[in-house]
């Protein structure tokens, strides 16, 4: 509680830093989904899964061409974590037509910077070349 908080500033009550702080860390976790959402439309072969206004920072993604688990493990050799999978919604997945072999999850969190983004998309371009 007291990170978030922190993240809202010095002035106000607690409450007020915290309502603060979760406002700041939403918009700079949107914007790094914004980020990554750009770069992935800009992939051939790539779709990206729900663009929900309001949500978590969360992605899934397929390719046309390769299965999700061979692009989580590209990414694992760069350092970067995506699980590729049906995250325990299996019917899910099978509802959207993914199979039970499901998608690639990018997360991003409060202490996801630029230069992870910038990780991640690197490795997302080179795995989709």
């Amino acid at each position: 509680m007291e990170y978030l908080a922190a993240l809202g500033g010095a002035d106000g009550d607690r409450r007020a830093r915290l309502v603060a702080g979760m406002a700041a860390l939403e918009a700079h976790e949107d914007r790094l989904r914004q980020r990554v959402e750009d770069a992935v439309a800009e992939l051939p072969g790539v779709t990206l899964w729900s663009r929900a206004r309001h949500r978590t920072p969360t992605l899934l993604l397929t390719w046309a061409d390769r299965p999700a688990a061979e692009v989580s493990r590209a990414l694992a050799e760069r350092g970067v974590n995506a699980p590729a999978g049906s995250f325990y919604a299996i019917e899910a997945s099978r509802r959207l037509g993914l199979g039970d072999t499901g998608g690639l999850r990018v997360g991003l969190a409060p202490y996801t910077d630029d230069s992870d983004v910038d990780r991640l998309l690197d490795g997302l371009r080179e795995a989709s070349a």
